[in-house]
């Protein structure tokens, strides 16, 4: 569903439900599979006008994708976080330890992109009149504009309010962190500041690019084809340069994993063990 807000829908529903793993921003997988659904209508319809024979449509539609997440990623992130705590457990999270686990998370979300894809388009193709394109545009629009907004805030309420969400993700699974892994995420947060901008950047090409494909009346097959290169290989249609931010952030992140882990401690360990082996069995259960 991200093709809608193109870089909006299907990201965020990556992110809510492929990475909640990872980045964690809920404690219960059955929690979020209460809302899920009504999250995902409520962001095609911010973005597509809709009649009430659409919306019938769309609760179909959105159902049908979500039991597709649910019964065929899920027990693949369960298998991966299993796998993760394997390694902790037997002490193996070193640098390259952690490049392989970050290389088979990047692969999961690939694979979930190109799942959703096609219930997106088979949605999306039937809105292609000036009239939907236009009101999609200007609704792309205002939410670019509440993000300029959001990220006009001065320096340091920026770097403040990113280091809380750093600082709060990694307490979910740490526990309470040390000094030394405090310095690590303040660190973090500073290199890190600027990232949203070029993201938003980003994110406004992509749009751009989307909204003009569609003008051209492309047929859900090609649709489907655009949409998977435009979301896993953006930069070979817009900016060719995005791919070297984008290597360099994941590269960010490793090392900050690296060293968090380096100044762990055992009951820190034990408890992102237990962490992930919960979250494995909460996904086998919702899964099915």
């Amino acid at each position: 569903m991200k093709i809608l807000s193109q870089s909006r829908i299907t990201y965020r529903i990556v992110i809510l439900m492929g990475l909640i793993s990872l980045v964690v921003t809920c404690s219960s997988t059955r929690f979020i599979y209460t809302f899920v659904d009504e999250f995902v209508k409520d962001e095609i319809t911010y973005f597509l006008k809709l009649d009430e024979d659409e919306k019938v449509l769309l609760n179909k539609q959105v159902s049908e994708m979500v039991n597709w997440h649910r019964t065929s990623m899920l027990p693949r992130y369960a298998d991966y976080l299993n796998n993760i705590a394997d390694k902790l457990q037997k002490d193996e999270y070193g640098a390259d330890d952690i490049n392989k686990l970050l290389s088979n998370g990047r692969f999961l979300i690939e694979e979930t992109v190109s799942g959703l894809v096609p219930y997106a388009s088979k949605f999306i193709i039937n809105h292609q009149t000036s009239e939907s394109i236009e009101f999609m545009k200007n609704r792309m629009l205002i939410r670019r504009q509440e993000r300029i907004i959001e990220l006009s805030k001065p320096g340091d309420v920026l770097y403040e309010e990113r280091l809380e969400r750093l600082t709060s993700n990694f307490e979910r699974f740490f526990g309470d962190l040390k000094d030394s892994q405090v310095i690590l995420l303040e660190k973090h947060a500073r290199v890190t500041m600027g990232d949203s901008r070029v993201r938003l950047h980003n994110r406004t090409l992509r749009q751009k690019v989307f909204i003009r494909f569609l003008r051209t009346q492309p047929s859900e097959k090609e649709l489907t084809i655009f949409l998977n290169k435009l979301l896993l290989e953006g930069h070979l249609i817009t900016n060719q340069s995005y791919k070297a931010f984008s290597e360099g952030s994941l590269n960010k992140f490793h090392s900050l994993l690296v060293n968090l882990l380096a100044n762990s401690s055992k009951i820190q360990r034990e408890r992102i063990i237990n962490k992930l082996r919960d979250y494995t069995k909460d996904f086998r259960t919702v899964s099915g």
